[in-house]
């Protein structure tokens, strides 16, 4: 294993962050290099546990000689989002001082990738580089963005691990890996798989996308794109080591399918549902603010009409129901329960594409 410790300058003289990345297997243009990293959004901790646990084990793995290719690990990737704390409480989603997500706003260097391959002679995945690599850079944000973007343009596979408010586990990818996909959530069981063309927003995994979608257009030939998703691992409170144990042995199965580990393949188990389209994601809206208080546990298929709950003015005691208006599988929800006006309290993944444009919240 070699670490690697990566410095950001801080905003003002005499301050820095610093993360680790962890590099396992041997390097090789035929080895499969998976890349994973873990707290991009800073309050979200399910990942960081995992990758912790898959680091020790990848540790003794390696000395085994079990390695067959390559595992680049980041299991707390964002110490920008991870020292911002006000009055005891910590706010990991936006950087403070631009207000931005952490997981938006990644480059799109594909054009100028393009004309380093058409001058310079160099593969889509140098070109990518050498272009994200001529990006200035001023702020922490953008140190930490090059640097994850960077480790992740290097790779075959891209896993970016995050959770949700309450959840079950599910995942966020592209329709161009739908086999890898479905197959990644048969071993992790996901309830819900959410595939798209483009999200908008240019989160981490879809920027990776992105790029080799829109390079792939501009050098007008077919190229090997990789397998990039977001895995929501369950919600904010679901740090637990009984599913981060249960995580680290479907992601190891999955590494040995993959050819990045020696072993015994297994067939990939079926996930509980068939993939689902972004676009068909219904948004449970609440007509009014109030106390949302839920009735029907999330992580189950429902019919349309099913009553999650209600919203309740606790001035005047109206209740409003919150029901489905598709049938779907239940798989997140909002965990506050004070909400205003106009809030998406819960999130059904339907078979119906509903939305178009941007499907990502802020």
């Amino acid at each position: 294993m070699r670490c690697i410790e990566h410095t950001l300058p801080g905003g003002i003289p005499g301050t820095q962050y610093h993360f680790q990345s962890y590099h396992f297997g041997e390097t090789g243009h035929d080895a499969p290099h998976v890349y994973l990293q873990a707290g991009l959004h800073a309050d979200e901790l399910p990942g960081v546990l995992l990758l912790h646990r898959l680091r020790k084990r990848l540790m003794v793995l390696e000395a085994e000689g079990k390695l067959a290719g390559q595992v680049a690990l980041v299991p707390m990737c964002n110490p920008v989002g991870m020292a911002q704390h006000w009055a005891g409480q910590h706010h990991g989603r936006f950087e403070t001082g631009s207000g931005e997500n952490f997981n938006r706003h990644y480059p799109d260097i594909s054009r100028q990738a393009a004309d380093h391959m058409a001058q310079q002679a160099l593969s889509p995945r140098e070109a990518l580089r050498a272009a994200l690599a001529a990006l200035p850079r001023n702020q922490a944000l953008d140190y930490l963005r090059y640097t994850l973007m960077d480790m992740a343009l290097a790779a075959d596979m891209v896993l970016d691990v995050h959770c949700d408010s309450e959840a079950a586990l599910h995942l966020y990818g592209n329709h161009r890996h739908s086999e890898a996909a479905t197959e990644l959530a048969g071993f992790l069981q996901a309830g819900a798989t959410l595939l798209c063309d483009e999200a908008g927003g240019m989160s981490f995994d879809d920027a990776v996308v992105q790029n080799w979608r829109r390079l792939e257009q501009y050098v007008g030939r077919t190229l090997a794109i990789p397998f990039a998703v977001t895995v929501e691992l369950r919600g904010v409170a679901d740090v637990d080591d009984r599913f981060a144990a249960r995580d680290e042995g479907a992601l190891l199965a999955w590494l040995v399918v993959q050819g990045v580990l020696r072993g015994e393949p297994v067939a990939a188990p079926q996930p509980p549902y068939a993939p689902t389209p972004l676009e068909g994601v219904e948004c449970v809206v609440a007509p009014h603010g109030g106390i949302v208080v839920y009735q029907l546990p999330y992580g189950q298929w429902l019919p349309a009409g099913s009553r999650l709950g209600y919203v309740l003015d606790p001035l005047s005691g109206e209740t409003t129901p919150l029901d489905t208006r598709h049938d779907g599988f239940y798989y997140a929800r909002v965990a506050g329960r004070l909400i205003t006006a106009g809030t998406e309290v819960a999130f059904i993944a339907t078979a119906t594409p509903l939305r178009d444009g941007a499907l990502l919240s802020a």
